[in-house]
């Protein structure tokens, strides 16, 4: 519910053609379809993309600065995330490396297999790449208009890339909500007006975008002379009219992009109805449900958005939900769902752990829900994921169609292609600390390390 309105823009489902690693993105390629034959895209909270292209599925990773051009241009590795593996021992898997011809680096990709789209939460800087020839097309800047955000773990400029193949379009999660690219001719067109995003999902199948939003008010306008923050975040309140700090907002695309805001009167803190700060979101659009980890709270919010009401008038929206616990384990706060098997995927931000849970069998105690520690890496040390964007996706166009998902290190050249179903069913013991998680010994098993610097 909001005491006014916010802007409204075009946004529409994904294209069959890419994956994307979650909060800040989201994408196709699970080959699922609904009735219609649209293909279904699990919309995650990561931000790197996976786009299938000559029969090969691409990673576009981001590269540090060790990974910079002796000239001193950033880079993008291209990984091949279907390549045959040899379990933790590693493979390598580096196709090519793009010199982005600058040195404004990248956080964050996305596309199809027609373009791909790199930004950065550090810089302005936004390049078009053509996955055919893994070349930079072009490249422009945000204007003066465009600020930072501003969140516990990251923010920035850009925080996310989504690309729609149907519209030609793409979308940025910037300051003040999401900036609007037109592929065609490779302009920035408009702005979607919404609190911003640190991480957020898509649901390709209702056409929906999952937008959770907290600290509104730390988004500032760094470019102009007057530091301007949003004047539009006490616009979101609960149902008493107080203003909300921690929340999500649904973009619904099929009615004309009318945007929801998630209420629950008989939450602990209305103001706060998914805890505080909701990192990110993820869809399964085969069942409607959708996941938001609370970072502050390390509880994942199961809302099932199928038994949903959306209320036009208040522009806000209720639904059922379950709470998967992970209070014992380092703030799961990545997500992303695949959306054949319904299984949830979760990441730790800079922790060396991981999670999954059967959404099909979703119960107030999500029994289903097991923990996992990464092994070590094939030199022996430790596995770190990335903070933030998050590092997280699921496929399952690999070869056998099984459920699969990505996480990437915090060195950017290792990917952990994980096997979800494997690791699922390992064999699990109650956590000491917390009897209620189910931890996995060893999920050597259904991990398998994919090198980001080495080519086969």
């Amino acid at each position: 519910m909001r005491n006014g309105s916010c802007g409204m823009g075009a946004i529409a489902a994904l294209g069959a053609s890419v994956l994307m690693l979650g909060c800040g993105s989201g994408g196709g390629g699970g080959g699922n379809k609904t009735d219609s034959g649209t293909p279904l895209s699990p919309g995650g909270s990561g931000a790197f993309g996976i786009v299938t292209v000559g029969g090969k599925q691409k990673m576009y990773l981001p590269q540090p600065s060790a990974y910079y051009t002796p000239a001193g241009d950033a880079t993008i590795a291209v990984v091949d995330v279907g390549v045959a593996g040899n379990g933790v021992a590693g493979a390598p898997a580096l196709l090519t490396t793009i010199d982005l011809g600058t040195a404004e680096g990248v956080t964050a990709t996305g596309g199809t297999s027609s373009v791909v789209i790199a930004a950065s939460t550090q810089n302005n800087r936004i390049y078009f790449i053509d996955p055919t020839t893994d070349t930079v097309e072009k490249s422009i800047t945000l204007d003066a208009t465009y600020g930072v955000s501003s969140f516990s773990g990251g923010g920035g400029y850009v925080t996310g890339v989504a690309v729609d193949a149907e519209s030609n379009k793409a979308y940025l999660s910037v300051w003040n909500g999401f900036a609007v690219v037109d592929l065609a001719s490779e302009t920035i067109t408009g702005t979607i007006q919404v609190p911003p995003s640190e991480n957020f999902g898509f649901d390709s199948a209702n056409h929906r975008i999952l937008a959770p939003f907290y600290d509104c008010g730390s988004a500032i306008n760094s470019n102009s002379t007057s530091t301007a923050s949003l004047t539009f975040c006490a616009d979101y309140v609960d149902e008493a009219g107080d203003p909300m700090t921690d929340g999500l907002n649904i973009i619904d695309l099929a009615d004309n992009n009318t945007v929801y805001t998630y209420q629950d009167p008989s939450a602990t803190d209305p103001t706060a109805p998914l805890g505080e700060e909701p990192d990110s979101a993820s869809a399964d659009p085969t069942s409607g449900k959708i996941v938001v980890p609370s970072e502050l709270q390390s509880y994942e919010y199961v809302l099932d958005l199928s038994k949903a009401t959306f209320d036009k008038t208040k522009k806000s929206v209720t639904a059922p939900h379950v709470v998967i616990d992970a209070t014992g384990a380092d703030e799961l706060t990545g997500v992303a769902i695949e959306p054949s098997s319904h299984i949830a995927f979760f990441e730790s931000e800079g922790g060396g752990d991981m999670g999954a849970a059967d959404l099909g069998t979703a119960t107030a105690t999500m029994s289903t829900y097991v923990h996992a520690n990464l092994p070590s890496l094939p030199d022996a040390s430790y596995w770190f994921n990335i903070s933030d964007p998050h590092g997280i996706a699921v496929t399952t166009a690999m070869a056998g169609g099984h459920p699969v998902g990505f996480l990437v290190n915090s060195e950017y050249n290792w990917v952990a292609r994980v096997d979800l179903q494997k690791l699922l069913s390992l064999p699990t013991t109650a956590d000491v600390y917390d009897p209620t998680q189910l931890d996995v010994a060893d999920a050597s098993a259904a991990v398998t390390y994919l090198d980001a610097t080495k080519a086969p």
